[in-house]
């Protein structure tokens, strides 16, 4: 679907990690037909994901909800629908096709619009027990004129001669088209709820989830909320965690994405409130920037960034909220054979290991990650995880000034990043100045600080981090110029 840029495509997904699961209630479409093999029964292409969903291989949009400022030209903005069939009856089944119906609906409601209705242009004959994967022409959002909205996409799968079962040859998936949210899995747009089916992951040490993300015409929107769900076997009370949001430089001219890459340009942090009950919530995180002095961070267009949750890890066990409706297997693969795959075609990143140089997540070992369906200790194609991850992102007006580094004259570099014991902050200035060095947790509460009047161009200061928690910490500098702040991360 997006974008118009290329941005890298090299990502190991062989590497996989193996994660527990943690039941949740689940309910089943109950409508679905149980059919008996006909002669003529075509049907969209379907395996049971374990005891939690069931996968239907078809091509859904990478992101279930995009910006509206994003529609401006054509071309850029495009969709390529279809979908996997197989063949149930006992003959062969002759001009096998997919059409796609695609309708609008307008945010405030009403009757739908019919705005595309196409057949896959390939036909094949298909023998018994058979499956084939197709596609139909890409739908132009721009073409539809529509803007904000819902919608519905209808792919139906047939054939020339008559389906005796028609139950199995339809699938339905929603989008939207929204004015200030972008989100992976399915949201509601008015009370932005995520549409959450399942949790995974378990553990007490570090992890990291990343959505990669850019945009094409987003310049002045600002990244404010970042919003996710959560679980532990323990209960979620107390439990603390830190949304992120990075930006990659490609420094080597690789286009390939390293830890030393990204850049933290904005996070929040959020405790669940020690009265908090039961072993589910959701998450609202406010996104402070660590570059300029507005109060959000501004987005830069045509630029790949990373959205985060990160644990640090803790006494509680971390499960964090997908979306297994919606699956991306086949947009991912059919991209991937076009060699058009981008990183924001990923349903998710998983990330276990936190790279010691940066703090950032370990590029060199994210992945998709899988699920043992079978026991046999390997990954099969149909056991990695390809739904997408409950995390949506709220976007903002335009930033009104900015204080960079350069404009207020201040340098900081913080050694060792990540810290154990202590963290020694060197701060250059580029001119002789009073100082005010301090140091705060994301949730801005002031841990140590210390004014110099009469600082010279360059001095050291040494925090001692042993008895902080794990998580990200803030250095402020400040002179009468302005300030500059710089993150870095506290490791147990």
């Amino acid at each position: 679907m997006l974008m118009a840029q290329q941005l890298p495509k090299a990502l190991d997904r062989k590497k996989m990690h193996k994660e527990e699961m943690l039941s949740v209630p689940f309910t089943k479409n109950n409508s679905e037909d149980v059919l008996l093999a006909r002669d003529y029964d075509n049907s969209i292409y379907s395996l049971p994901y374990g005891t939690s969903a069931t996968e239907r291989y078809v091509m859904n949009p990478n992101f279930s909800a995009i910006l509206a400022s994003e529609i401006q030209n054509d071309g850029e903005v495009l969709l390529t629908t279809g979908a996997t069939m197989k063949n149930i009856g006992n003959l062969t089944l002759t001009g096998v096709k997919v059409n796609t119906v695609i309708n609008y609906y307008a945010l405030s409601g009403g009757s739908a619009t019919k705005i595309f209705d196409k057949n896959s242009t390939d036909k094949f004959d298909l023998e018994k027990d058979s499956i084939v994967g197709l596609t139909v022409e890409p739908f132009d959002f721009n073409s539809a004129k529509k803007g904000a909205g819902r919608y519905s996409f209808l792919n139906t799968v047939g054939q020339d001669s008559a389906d005796q079962a028609k139950g199995d040859n339809t699938y339905t998936s929603n989008m939207y088209v929204l004015n200030n949210i972008m989100s992976k899995g399915r949201i509601a747009p008015t009370t932005k709820a995520l549409q959450i089916t399942q949790y995974w992951g378990g553990g007490t040490t570090y992890r990291e989830t990343l959505v990669p993300l850019s945009t094409q015409h987003a310049k002045g929107l600002t990244i404010d909320t970042l919003f996710a769900a959560i679980a532990s076997n323990e209960g979620v009370a107390d439990i603390y965690a830190e949304g992120r949001i990075y930006k990659w430089e490609d420094l080597n001219s690789d286009q390939d994405v390293s830890s030393d890459e990204l850049t933290l340009v904005a996070v929040g942090a959020y405790t669940v409130p020690s009265t908090t009950s039961g072993n589910f919530t959701n998450l609202r995180i406010g996104l402070d920037p660590l570059v300029g002095s507005g109060a959000r961070y501004e987005i830069e267009d045509n630029t790949l960034y990373f959205a985060s949750l990160m644990y640090p890890g803790g006494s509680k066990s971390f499960f964090v909220g997908y979306d297994m409706v919606p699956s991306l297997r086949m947009l991912v693969n059919t991209k991937d054979a076009a060699g058009t795959l981008q990183f924001e075609d990923y349903p998710y990143l998983s990330s276990r290991m936190q790279d010691a140089a940066t703090g950032n997540p370990d590029m060199s070992s994210v992945a998709l990650f899988y699920v043992d369906l079978n026991s046999d200790g390997s990954a099969q194609d149909e056991e990695v995880f390809y739904f997408p991850l409950a995390m949506a992102i709220q976007f903002g007006g335009a930033v009104a000034t900015k204080d960079l580094a350069n404009q207020a004259g201040i340098e900081i570099k913080i050694n060792p990043n990540p810290a154990k014991e202590i963290a020694s902050v060197k701060v250059a200035l580029k001119e002789s100045s009073k100082v005010k060095i301090e140091l705060f947790n994301l949730n801005g509460t002031l841990i140590d600080a210390e004014e110099r009047n009469a600082a010279g161009s360059e001095f050291t200061k040494e925090f001692n981090v042993s008895n902080l928690s794990a998580g990200t910490y803030i250095v402020k500098a400040t002179t009468e110029n302005g300030f500059v702040r710089k993150p870095f991360s506290v490791i147990k």
